[in-house]
């Protein structure tokens, strides 16, 4: 299937952050046509990407001081949409607004909003059944434009619990 630049053109229309809301209105539709139930919200300052795990000599894995900063920075404005965390299955939509050339991968930002909205937004990211990301270059205003909808899929996720942290060895009940 070939893809017209005009089609691209009206999915992802280019312009400035007043283009935003119908942005947000056609990725929606392309994540769950029909749905009802949309959230739009606008993560401000430039996309954040979630690093390669560190670990320590022992072993253990951490995680950076930049990285859990960034996470509670995206967490803080997420909880300014959500009352609560959405259940059952759910599509995220994120336009990355990078302020500059500078290479970070999509994926490793979509990884960064999922990790954030763990708990707040949704109650793990094993419920997002449909992700859609892409990166696009505004130096004046750097943001995250970021859909959350409801999504049908044949693979429910509706009990979807959050993971459990593994226990240490040699911890635990006798």
């Amino acid at each position: 299937m070939t893809v017209s630049l005009e089609a691209v053109g009206r999915f992802l229309p280019v312009g400035g952050q007043d283009r935003d809301r119908e942005r947000a209105r056609l990725l929606a539709e392309v994540l769950a046509p029909g749905a009802t139930d949309v959230k739009v919200i606008v993560l401000g300052g430039p996309p954040a990407s979630k690093t390669r795990p560190r670990f320590t000599k022992d072993g253990r894995p951490y995680k950076t001081d930049t990285d859990t900063a960034a996470e509670e920075r995206s967490a803080w404005q997420l909880r300014a949409q959500f009352r609560r965390p959405w259940t059952g299955n759910l599509a995220i939509g994120c336009v990355f607004f990078r302020p500059d050339q500078q290479r970070i991968d999509v994926d490793n930002m979509l990884k960064h909003v999922c990790d954030a909205g763990n708990g707040i937004a949704w109650e793990d990211d094993a419920q997002i059944t449909a992700v859609y990301g892409v990166a696009e270059l505004d130096a004046v205003k750097p943001r995250t434009l970021l859909v959350v909808t409801r999504h049908l899929s044949s693979l429910d996720r509706s009990t979807a619990a959050p993971r459990r942290p593994a226990r240490r060895k040699g911890g635990g009940r006798p």
